[in-house]
């Protein structure tokens, strides 16, 4: 009796984690949950307009990052040099591309003033395992901007970011011409030192 007890248990365990991994945030359900989280934190540290860098890029790094899909886009920075890298290359190549996006999304949310993020609902498009949220800034003394954010579903079944759209410019396009072609001209070692160097 104590084993069938136990066996139920066991199942009814394991039913509770399927439960649990099915019940992921949709795209647009995460970003609103984490932009939420972002800029909240920003008006606390930033009240007063004298947030640093680093102050930046410790909420990047906490709110933000976990969010990012870094090992795919690092794959894809990569391009054609993906072939033939040693391990330890790629780990340290992944640390960078993690390092540079932190650096990059602190530098940019440092000019956040309070503008309006609208995440639109209605357009959150999925086909398959990738899926696009449209989203607009929208500040009453400049033209709206749209951004598209681009989001892969893992095997857990939890979604991430790993491409911005900015006014029809894709923000990982843009970069992975640049990379691959400074991979090809000094090597894939330096550049891992030029992103961590940022």
């Amino acid at each position: 009796m104590i084993l069938l007890s136990r066996y139920f248990l066991f199942i009814s365990l394991l039913f509770s984690a399927s439960l649990f991994a099915q019940a992921q945030p949709s795209p647009h359900q995460l970003l609103t949950q984490v932009g939420d989280q972002l800029f909240s934190e920003i008006g606390k540290i930033n009240s007063q307009g004298t947030a640093s860098k680093g102050d930046m890029a410790k909420v990047v790094d906490k709110f933000l990052m976990p969010n990012i899909d870094v090992k795919f886009v690092s794959y894809k920075l990569l391009g054609k040099h993906i072939k033939g890298i040693e391990r330890e290359q790629a780990t340290a190549f992944i640390s960078a591309v993690e390092h540079y996006l932190t650096t990059t999304y602190a530098s940019a949310l440092m000019k956040y003033t309070g503008q309006e993020i609208k995440f639109e609902e209605s357009s959150d498009t999925t086909a398959g395992d990738f899926a696009t949220v449209k989203t607009q800034i929208i500040d009453k003394n400049a033209p709206t901007i749209d951004l598209h954010f681009k989001l892969r579903q893992g095997k857990d079944g939890s979604w991430k970011v790993y491409d911005i759209v900015a006014e029809g410019i894709s923000l990982l396009s843009a970069k992975q011409k640049e990379v691959i072609q400074r991979i090809s001209d000094v090597g894939l070692d330096q550049v891992t030192a030029e992103l961590n160097s940022k």
